[in-house]
Parts: structure tokens; sequence; C-alpha cells
């Protein structure tokens, strides 16, 4: 079998289904505005709402960053209420009328909206990264499905499905936080909210400044070109298609990349941006079609793959997850908001000009990139402490949705009990562990398998050993699969069985479970 075939169906089967919800409320944004189920195309009507809901939505977003208490997650019934309302107004779109009505409506639903948002953001927060880098890329395929479905379906049928996106996807989210103890709270920051806010507003600023690129070529679409190939002249269709590169490039990303980082996300979107800019330059019909698809493949691609970077900032104890996913996602709207006003705007006059301008700025923000990067890899909390917060919260999340890897259980364990927080490399390997030189020797194991298998005895999970070995996910599995080869083992139970049968034999402590 191919090794991206292996790739993808390890992917796959880390994702859970409801931990997919954020792909239903992506996925009611462009099924609302960017289909015809609700709004004509390219109506004023559409328009308006669309930018009083972006607006409302970042200033739920910015309040709730700076809201008193962040430690405490938002609530379940906040979280059904905000979707009820969301779904409420965007069905009301169907028959309210233009004017003050319809502002009042959107901008109803846009501040409710930002619940999710963060509420979503809470919860990659509180799994293990294991999960989450799986299952964030992994909503697009629910995104594009959901997408795809509104756009099949007949108006006003396709607007009511849209409607309903954000009920499910809220739905979906409290099914993953049933269980969570009522008093959970996330841990103190290892650093001031002050001291971490400059750095935040930069990696937002980056963030808008491709939320600015990717709206300002979508909205600047001449139009025409579709209608030519005998499809519905709407944007959705752009969204669909860059939603399947967005989720082929996100998992092949993450399965063969070390470590989530900025520069991954840089070298991965910015070409996406700068190449759809490019085209969108030449003003060719078959150009402007693949400009706008890619441009699609990069907003959503950030859109998804900033909660995964999100998630990891805050399990090193840097910040809360209000504030980067409140921040991030109210400067990802006002960028898209600011290059729809420019693609509409200035593009037809100035678009050559526009396109250069916007390729400058994305590739003279790597040096903020590589800055930010050696800002948030700098050494803070261990990874995933933060994941679990108290010892009460840990259990119970553990005991009922098996969510919390070992590793994160182990690395919490430790900074409550006040050891030491920083883990290095070398301190990892420092513990004793000639059980391992044993089975390396009976079993034939290469250098790194031997590591690998040092680590699995700890209960340690990939994405840990992603971080200290340096090396990508595909990589490390490809190690597991070989040590399970070599040992005879077909299952995790099975591994833990055979380093208790050899560490019974040195007399050492047996090991932490694998799960």
């Amino acid at each position: 079998m191919f090794a991206w075939v292996q790739s993808l169906d390890s992917f796959f089967r880390q994702a859970r289904l409801r931990y997919l919800g954020l792909g239903l409320l992506i996925a009611w944004v462009y099924g609302s505005w960017f289909s015809d189920g609700i709004f004509a195309p390219s109506s004023a009507r559409g328009t308006d709402s669309l930018n009083v809901s972006l607006v409302f939505s970042a200033w739920g977003l910015l309040f709730l960053a700076f809201r008193p208490h962040r430690r405490t997650p938002l609530s379940p019934a906040l979280v059904l209420a905000a979707a009820v309302a969301v779904s409420a107004t965007t069905l009301s779109f169907l028959v309210v009328p233009a004017g003050l009505p319809l502002l009042a409506v959107a901008a109803i639903g846009g501040a409710a909206s930002s619940v999710l948002w963060v509420a979503w953001g809470e919860l990659f927060c509180q799994v293990d990264l294991e999960i989450t880098e799986a299952c964030i890329p992994a909503s697009l395929a629910v995104f594009v499905a959901a997408v795809l479905l509104t756009y099949l379906l007949p108006p006003p049928f396709s607007g009511a499905l849209a409607a309903l996106f954000p009920l499910a996807s809220s739905l979906m989210l409290l099914l993953c936080k049933n269980g969570q103890p009522e008093d959970f709270r996330f841990p103190e920051p290892v650093e001031p909210f002050s001291a971490v806010l400059p750095s935040l507003a930069k990696l937002a600023f980056c963030s808008m400044v491709c939320s600015i690129a990717t709206g300002c070529v979508v909205t600047s679409f001449p139009g025409g070109e579709l209608a030519a190939l005998g499809l519905s002249d709407r944007g959705i269709l752009f969204y669909v298609a860059g939603g399947v590169v967005a989720g082929f490039i996100a998992v092949f990303a993450i399965a063969h990349t070390s470590r989530m980082s900025f520069s991954f996300l840089y070298e991965w979107a910015i070409p996406l941006i700068v190449f759809s800019l490019s085209l969108r330059a030449l003003d060719d019909p078959a150009c402007n079609v693949l400009a706008s698809v890619l441009a699609c493949a990069a907003a959503l691609y950030v859109e998804v793959l900033f909660f995964a970077i999100f998630a990891r900032i805050t399990a090193k104890g840097l910040c809360l997850p209000s504030e980067t996913f409140g921040i991030f996602r109210a400067l990802v709207q006002l960028g898209f908001l600011v290059g729809g006003v420019l693609g509409v705007v200035l593009s037809p006059q100035w678009g050559l000009p526009l396109y250069l301008a916007l390729i400058c700025l994305c590739v003279v923000m790597l040096p903020l990139f590589l800055h930010l990067q050696k800002r948030f890899e700098s050494p803070g909390m261990p990874m995933a402490s933060v994941v679990l917060g108290q010892a009460s919260a840990r259990d119970n999340v553990e005991g009922r949705s098996g969510a919390i890897a070992p590793a994160a259980r182990g690395l919490a364990e430790g900074a409550l009990q006040g050891e030491p927080a920083k883990v290095t490399k070398e301190a990892a390997v420092a513990e004793p562990v000639d059980y391992v030189a044993a089975m390396a020797e009976a079993f034939k194991l290469s250098p790194r398998e031997t590591e690998v298998l040092r680590y699995l005895g700890r209960g340690r999970s990939v994405p840990y050993m992603r971080e200290v070995m340096t090396l990508s996910k595909s990589t490390i599995e490809t190690h597991i699969k070989h040590i399970y080869a070599k040992t005879d083992v077909h299952s995790k139970q099975e591994l833990i069985d055979l380093i208790e049968s050899y560490q019974e034999g040195t007399g050492e402590a047996a090991p932490v479970s694998v799960s």
C-alpha cells in the first residue's frame, strides 16, 4: 500500500465524528451568504447583511477575548442559546425586509456567532493535541459536504439547511463537552496577558493580511466564467473546490511535518495566496477561476490550521483559549471585510497595482513569522499540561471520553505537583531504560525504533514525540508499525504486556499505559 494512503488512513482513524462540528460552523457562513439559498447573487441585501454580521461578530469575539473570568469555559447553556440565536436569525433572512430590520437581525446573529467560534477554540484546548491535529483539518471534509449540499438543493430549502448548521455544530460541541466538570478552569498562564498581547496582535495581523488578500481575490472575480461552463455563477463553488484542496494539503502537511509552527503555516499558505494573486493579475478567464479556487483554499487552510496552532500555543501555557481565538477570529473576519471592499471598489481601476501590493505585503511578512515562531517556541509549561488544568477535570474527562492521552496525563501530574515545567529531550532520555535496551537487542530494533519504544513505554503520545524527536507524524507512525512487526504484537495493549514482562525481569516499575 502507498505510504500516503497509510497516512490518510491513520489520519482519519484519529478523527472522531463529534469533533468535526467546526466544519458545520464554517459551512454556515458560506452556505448562507455565498449560495443562492437566502440571498440573490451579488445582491446589496446579502452584502450589507454579511458586512454587518462580520463587524458585530468581531466585536463579540474581542469582548470574549478580554472578558473577566476568561479561565472559565463558556457554559453549555450559553453555547446552546447562541446557536439557537444564530440559526433563528439566519432563517429570518428569508422573510425580513431590507433596511434596518435586516441589519438588526444580522447584528444579533453575528454577535451570537462569536460565542460558537470561541467555544470550539476552547474545546480543542481541552483535548489531546493528536485529536486536535486530526479533527481540525478533517472538519474540512464536513465543510465540503455541507456546502455542496446547500449548492445542490433548490432555494429556499438550501437556505433553511444552512441556517441549521450552527445548531447542529453546537450539539456536536456539547457532546464533546459532555462529562466536563462544572468547576473546570483553564490553568493560569505562565505569563501575564499584557506580556503576550503584542505577540498575539502581530500574529492576528498576519492572519488578517491573509484574509485581506484572499477576500480581495474572491470578491474581485469578474463573473461569467462559471456560467460559460454551465454552472451556477456563485462563489460557493470556489469554496467547495478550495475546501477539497485545503483538506488534502492540511492532511499531507500535518502528516509529513515534524511540528506545527508558524513557519509551517507560512510555507504552505503564503505560496497559495501569492500564486492566486499573480493569476488574478493576469485577468484571464481560466486564470481567474484557478485564482479564486486557490484563494479559497488558502483562506480555509489558514482558518483551520490557525486553530491547531493556537491550541498548541495554549497548551504551552502562554495564554488562554478565549484570548487567542477571540483576537484571531476577530481580525480574520475584519480582514475578509476589508479585502472584500478592496476587491469590489479598487480592483476595477487599480487591479494590477493592488495585487502587486498585496503580494509584497505577504512576502515581507516572513521576518514577522520567524519572530513570532521564536517567541512562541520559547519554553513555557509542558505541552498538554494546560489541556487538563485540574486533577479533577483530568480524571473526569479521561474516564468518560478517553480523549486525554497518557502523555498529557503524565505532564499534567508533574506540573500539578510542582515539578519543573521545562521538558527537554536530554531530561526525558536520561531516565533508566535498561528494559528498552534489552528489548532493542532481542528484537533487533534500530536506534530510532528504540527511542520511539522508550517513549511508548512512558505513555508518550505521537504529538509529544514529534516535539521531542523533531520527526514527522508519518515517520513516527512508521517506526511504531516496525516495532509492532518486529515484536510480533498487534495492539498497544499487547505491547504494554511485553514491556511489563521485560520490566519485571529488571525489577523496574510498570510503565504508564499507552492509550
